[in-house]
This record gives structure tokens, C-alpha cells and sequence, in this order.
């Protein structure tokens, strides 16, 4: 298949919610399974990156004295 993205395929539409928002004009033109597998690929960063966040506050906070643990997390993680 490669069709080009013209239109708000489901494609263009799974790319725009893993980016968070609309993709710049030269990407949404790319083929659909290109959208498609680059959107996977992007959400797979999106859990890699979360997990690499959560090990690393994990990490840190094993330094931080236990009754200052949920301050401490709350400030670094909002």
C-alpha cells in the first residue's frame, strides 16, 4: 500500500496523537503505513522514556531520608 496521505486518514490521525498534535504538512503526505509505523515508533519512545523517568526519580529518591520521599517526588514529578 502507498497511498499518500492526502486526507485525515486513521493513519494521519494515529501520528497526530502520538505527536500531540498535527503533524507538519511534509510528514502527513507520506504513505500511510510509513504514518502508521512512524507513530508506533514514537509511542514505543513515549514508554521507553516514561519507564527511563520512572527509574531514574526511583534512583534518586533512594538517597532522599523516608519521611521527605513524597515532598521530594511531588516536586520532581509535579
Amino acid at each position: 500500500m502507498t497511498d499518500t496521505n492526502a486526507d485525515g486518514s486513521v493513519a494521519s490521525r494515529t501520528l497526530a496523537e502520538a505527536l500531540g498534535e498535527d503533524p507538519p504538512a511534509s510528514v502527513g503526505a507520506l504513505p500511510d503505513e510509513v504514518l502508521t509505523r512512524l507513530a508506533g515508533q514514537i509511542e514505543d519512545a513515549s514508554r521507553r522514556q516514561a519507564a527511563a523517568m520512572e527509574a531514574g526519580v526511583k534512583s534518586a529518591l533512594k538517597g532522599v531520608p523516608l519521611p521527605l520521599r513524597g515532598v521530594v517526588r511531588k516536586a520532581l514529578l509535579g
